[in-house]
């Protein structure tokens, strides 16, 4: 993997793309001082060094069809490293958990799931239990209002690593 040097500018490319990945390469080299070549050079280093891992858009999914978002809080009954590395597998593949993380505490997971309706998310609950042996309990909390959306890392606010990862 490429090494990057995380300076200020490439601090700043990370900021404005983070906000806006669609724009123009004109663009973002105007708001960082540098030509555009230069710039283009720099977004391909950071992508080459696995700091910027995709451009993404966010979908409205009210505005395009019915759906219910929920959180499922996943409790495992066996904790063993194997067992769970081929748990999060099978969980990685069920397409309507759109994002899950490892936590600490009470429950082991903490899953987001976006399901076209209740029935479907109950089955989802359902089929996690059932195929996954090692997953004792799921429990939803069904989202009623979304009051922020995720669409970037805070940068301006978290302490950065060496300046060359």
């Amino acid at each position: 993997m490429k090494k990057v040097k995380l300076d200020r500018i490439n601090r700043a490319i990370l900021r404005i793309l983070q906000i806006n990945a669609r724009i123009s390469n004109i663009e973002l080299a105007e708001q960082v001082n540098l030509s555009p070549s230069a710039c283009l050079q720099r977004v391909k280093t950071l992508e080459e060094a696995g700091v910027i891992q995709q451009h993404v858009s966010v979908t409205n999914i009210d505005a395009i069809c019915h759906n219910i978002l929920a959180y499922l809080h996943i409790r495992l009954n066996i904790h063993q490293h194997n067992e769970r590395i081929l748990m999060e597998r099978n969980l990685n593949k069920v397409s309507e958990v759109v994002d899950c993380m490892r936590v600490n505490g009470e429950i082991d997971y903490v899953a987001l799931a976006v399901c076209s309706d209740i029935k479907r998310l109950d089955a989802l609950c359902d089929e996690l239990v059932s195929h996954n042996p090692i997953i004792g309990k799921v429990t939803s909390h069904i989202v009623l209002n979304r009051t922020k959306w995720f669409t970037g890392y805070p940068l301006e606010n978290l302490q950065w690593k060496e300046s060359t990862i």
